[in-house]
């Protein structure tokens, strides 16, 4: 990464469509049955010489869905775009693990930086540790993403005898970080009766900081991302999360960006970490936002020496 190039981040959609159907997901099942990807109308290599346009930045590209890999144009415009230089080393991208053998087999790169979703239908506990440790392995991993929704933890429970802390600590034995994640059905609640109870268990692990950022802190403040972060559709059309103004903001495939001169004011409500460090409000590292997150949450752990105490739903 050049510290002569100013830092762009691209939030990509390859698709919705995934082959899991959590019962805690945002998505309704129909949505992951079908619906557009990024390469019904343009190629993956227009994807990939795009991203060639670029080159006077440190770009950081950001996946996620659905489930990125459940299609095949992910894996030819990874395999592309991590032999360019301006293309950071550390990029996320959110997968259920599903495809770990194909991803090694098709894209390895120690640039990509996986956020392994943990989905306890689908992946026995000795499954899920396989393909992460396989992951790991090529360096491909920032973290597993756990929710604690009924489900998980019940199930976390009755058929391993163990805990989040257990969860942890398992993990911890190749190196890999496990996120803790509140269920939005009751972490994003205000009338769930147990809500503060449910919070005091989120955060031994996240700060209630952390917390209360993921929740959608709402006032205004000075952010950069209408300088630095661009949502691209489908179309490879860019657009910003500060204002609905300016609408579009360029495109992607055209090698075309339209940037703020300044940073402006944001009006808040921005519960996502990729989001939310572009603020002026706080200290967080915007760029590689991911391993920040994990950084400073395996921090404030090894600073929380209070004793576990778990939540049964």
């Amino acid at each position: 990464m050049s510290e002569m190039k100013e830092n762009l981040l691209f939030r990509f959609i390859p698709t919705m469509r995934c082959n899991f159907r959590c019962e805690y997901c945002f998505l309704s099942n129909d949505e992951k049955s079908g619906g557009k990807t990024m390469f019904d109308d343009h190629q993956p290599i227009e994807w990939i010489e795009a991203m060639a346009k670029f080159s006077d930045y440190n770009v950081e590209p950001y996946m996620w869905g659905g489930e990125p890999f459940c299609i095949d144009g992910t894996y030819e415009i990874l395999k592309e775009w991590v032999k360019m230089d301006h293309v950071v080393s550390g990029f996320r991208i959110d997968t259920n693990a599903f495809f770990a053998e194909k991803i090694v087999r098709k894209c390895p790169s120690e640039k990509i930086k996986l956020n392994c979703s943990y989905h306890m239908q689908y992946h026995s506990l000795e499954e899920e540790y396989r393909k992460v440790k396989l992951l790991k392995d090529y360096d491909m991993v920032a973290m597993v993403n756990f929710v604690a929704s009924p489900y998980n933890l019940q199930h976390l429970r009755e058929d391993y005898g163990m805990t989040v802390e257990n969860l942890i600590e398992k993990f911890a034995e190749i190196d890999v970080f496990v996120n803790v994640a509140g269920d939005f059905t009751y972490a994003n609640n205000p009338n769930y009766e147990r809500r503060k109870e449910y919070q005091d268990f989120i955060q031994q692990f996240i700060s209630e900081e952390e917390w209360n950022w993921l929740r959608g802190v709402k006032k205004e403040a000075i952010c950069d991302a209408g300088r630095r972060f661009f949502f691209v559709d489908n179309e490879g059309t860019l657009k910003s999360c500060i204002d609905s103004e300016r609408a579009i903001r360029g495109n992607f495939l055209k090698g075309e960006i339209d940037r703020d001169l300044k940073a402006e004011v944001c009006i808040g409500g921005c519960p996502s970490i990729i989001q939310y460090p572009f603020r002026h409000d706080n200290d967080y590292q915007p760029f590689l936002h991911l391993l920040s997150y994990v950084k400073r949450n395996q921090e404030y752990r090894e600073n929380n020496k209070a004793t576990f105490h778990d939540f049964v739903f």
